[in-house]
C-alpha cells in the first residue's frame, strides 16, 4: 500500500453541466505549473453522473501521475481521506473557512455513494445542504 500526503493550499469544487459532472481539487500548490514542471502532489476526484456513478481520482505523488476508481474516503474537518482500487491511500490535510468547507462537504457527499463515505462532521455540523440541482439519481 501506498501513501500520498500532502496539505492543500487550493481546494476547489466546480460543477458543470447543472451538475452532470462534478469536481473536487487538492493541490498542493497555489499555482498549477505547466503538468510537466509539477514536482508537488494534488488529487483530482471526479464523476460524471452521466456514464454512472463511478468516482474517479486523477493525482500526481509528487514524482509521477497516476489514477484509478475511489473506493472510500472519509471526511473530518480539517482533512480527507480516500483509496483507490489497488490499495493507494491519499491523506489530505487543509484548512478552510466555515463556508468553504460546506461547499466541499456538499460535492463529497453528492459524488460518493453513501456506502463508501463517511463523514465524521455529521454530529457537529449536520448533514450537509442538498446542492441547487442535484442529478436525478442522487438517491441511489
Amino acid at each position: 500500500m501506498c501513501e500520498v500526503q500532502f496539505r492543500a493550499i487550493n481546494v476547489n469544487c466546480s460543477e458543470a453541466i447543472d451538475w452532470e459532472i462534478v469536481q473536487v481539487l487538492f493541490d498542493s500548490m497555489e499555482d498549477r505549473p505547466a503538468e510537466g514542471d509539477r514536482t508537488d502532489p494534488y488529487v483530482m476526484i471526479g464523476v460524471n453522473f452521466e456514464f454512472g456513478r463511478e468516482v474517479s481520482i486523477e493525482f500526481h505523488d509528487g514524482t509521477d501521475y497516476g489514477g484509478g476508481r475511489a473506493m472510500t474516503a472519509e471526511l473530518w474537518r480539517t482533512r480527507f481521506t480516500a483509496v483507490i482500487r489497488g490499495g493507494r491511500v491519499f491523506d489530505i490535510r487543509f484548512e478552510l473557512t466555515e463556508e468553504a468547507f460546506a461547499v466541499l462537504r456538499t460535492y463529497l457527499t453528492l459524488m460518493f455513494p453513501k456506502r463508501s463515505f463517511r463523514d465524521h462532521c455529521l454530529a457537529e455540523y449536520g448533514p450537509p445542504p442538498p446542492p441547487i440541482s442535484p442529478p436525478d439519481d442522487e438517491a441511489q
